[in-house]
């Protein structure tokens, strides 16, 4: 309960708790000598408790043991005004919601960079704020907020609800993140068919799409939000980087991790960064990535809302239906040269002229395609006898076999450009094939 009204609101100040520049708390030992330090997180609980994040201070620890009392300066980013907060000590958190929160976001830092448990969080201390004020300075007049507009909020749920298909759902999506929050740099991956990794299905504001990038679950901050199921959101991305590197130079020694065979989306000069689960039904079925190079682009407010709207995408998509249909269709016109094709059968990857192009259920899909256009000379195809085909094995997940056809398609038209795949009406597609194909079949053991 507040006891008192606070010179200067907690809600009043929401960028000092976004970890933009780094907040010092000074603590006091026994006999009165003070210790300062920087903190990691200092998060806002309600109108009157903060949090500090327990991590590598033993003397701020044993003050505090000793003395309740200690004061954390904060620094609005907008206008570097300092306010001083006089706190008491009133437990520390070693589990439940407020910590994991924090665990998530220190965990996925470290992991981005692949430094894992560098910074482990050893507890959240839960204060009082019993005081906040402005230090004495010159007044830099605020930014203009960004104010959500509910009535765009209901639109695009009303567009949600209205998607015919998955590519629809997507493209509205994007566009929502752009218009309806002023965040122009998003992507979306999926949870792939083993459940043990996420794949990039659609893009915007990039320089390279990423379509079919991937991110094994718990790995890096991506991995780790879809892993532990909760948002993760980096405000100040070079600052962290800068922390690792120096921790990573005292363990004298890095983790290094696998390359990616397709880049993830991702802006030059990235500073800030949102990742974002998307749930349905108590089960993940995606990620919603935001990027921007602003410090402190996106807060606690946007957080909120790019959380609703990610769970809206993903119910969405759980409940999108199915048409079916079947067709049949002529070969297009070949070209000069026939374009080599090969499959290994280990891993379903598809290459065109040695060049990789795809992997998994969309490779197997495709040499499907590739295999009925060359022996059947088809070019005509519908959903229904993709997703009833048993050679492909698809998983039992009625609109995964969309999002793989949409992750195809934009494979093939950013990597070639006489293969591609059209939609010609609800659940049916050509396959446009350009030039003539020569088709190989490696069983055993994969490309690499």
């Amino acid at each position: 309960m507040t006891t008192q009204m606070l010179e200067v609101r907690l809600e009043d100040i929401p960028s000092c708790f976004e970890g933009i520049i780094p907040a010092a708390i000074c603590t006091l030992a026994e006999d009165g000598t003070p210790n300062v330090t920087y903190l990691s997180v200092v998060h806002r609980v309600d109108e009157d408790h903060i949090a500090l994040s327990r991590q590598f201070f033993n003397k701020t620890d044993k003050n505090t043991l000793q003395n309740p009392r200690a004061q954390v300066a904060v620094v609005e980013a907008e206008t570097g005004q300092t306010y001083l907060l006089d706190l008491v000590f009133e437990r520390t958190e070693t589990e439940g919601p407020l910590f994991e929160r924090m665990r998530t976001t220190l965990d996925a830092v470290a992991a981005h960079e692949g430094m894992d448990n560098i910074f482990k969080l050893k507890g959240t201390d839960v204060c009082r704020v019993e005081a906040c004020r402005m230090m004495p300075g010159r007044l830099t007049e605020h930014p203009a907020r960004r104010e959500l507009q509910l009535d765009k909020v209901e639109l695009f749920s009303r567009q949600v609800a209205d998607a015919k298909d998955m590519d629809e759902l997507l493209s509205t999506t994007l566009q929502a993140c752009g218009e309806l929050l002023g965040f122009p740099h998003v992507f979306v991956m999926l949870l792939d068919e083993e459940g043990e990794g996420l794949y990039t299905v659609a893009s915007a504001g990039f320089a390279s799409s990423g379509a079919g990038s991937e991110v094994r679950l718990g790995e890096g901050l991506i991995g780790l939000a879809a892993e532990r199921r909760q948002s993760v959101r980096v405000t100040h991305m070079s600052r962290e980087r800068s922390y690792v590197q120096a921790s990573r130079e005292a363990k004298g020694k890095r983790r290094r991790t696998a390359e990616q065979v397709i880049p993830l989306p991702r802006l030059d000069a990235v500073e800030s960064q949102l990742v974002t689960p998307m749930l349905a039904y108590h089960k993940l079925v995606g990620v919603l990535c935001l990027q921007s190079e602003t410090p402190g682009a996106f807060q606690a407010a946007d957080e909120c809302v790019v959380g609703i709207l990610a769970n809206q995408v993903a119910m969405g998509m759980a409940t999108l239906q199915k048409p079916t249909a079947a067709a049949a269709g002529s070969e297009p016109e070949p070209a000069v040269r026939a374009v080599e094709v090969k499959h290994y059968e280990e891993d379903d990857s598809v290459f065109l002229d040695n060049e990789y192009l795809i992997k998994g259920v969309a490779g197997g899909i495709l040499w499907r395609l590739v295999r009925c256009h060359e022996e059947e000379g088809r070019s005509e195809f519908s959903n229904r006898e993709i997703r009833l085909d048993q050679t492909l094995d698809l998983p039992d997940i009625k609109d995964n076999l969309e999002a793989r056809l949409i992750l195809l398609r934009k494979r093939l038209a950013e990597r070639c450009d006489y293969l591609a795949i059209e939609k010609t009406a609800r659940g049916r597609f050509r396959l446009d094939v350009q030039r003539p194909l020569n088709l190989v079949n490696v069983e055993g053991g994969g490309p690499l």
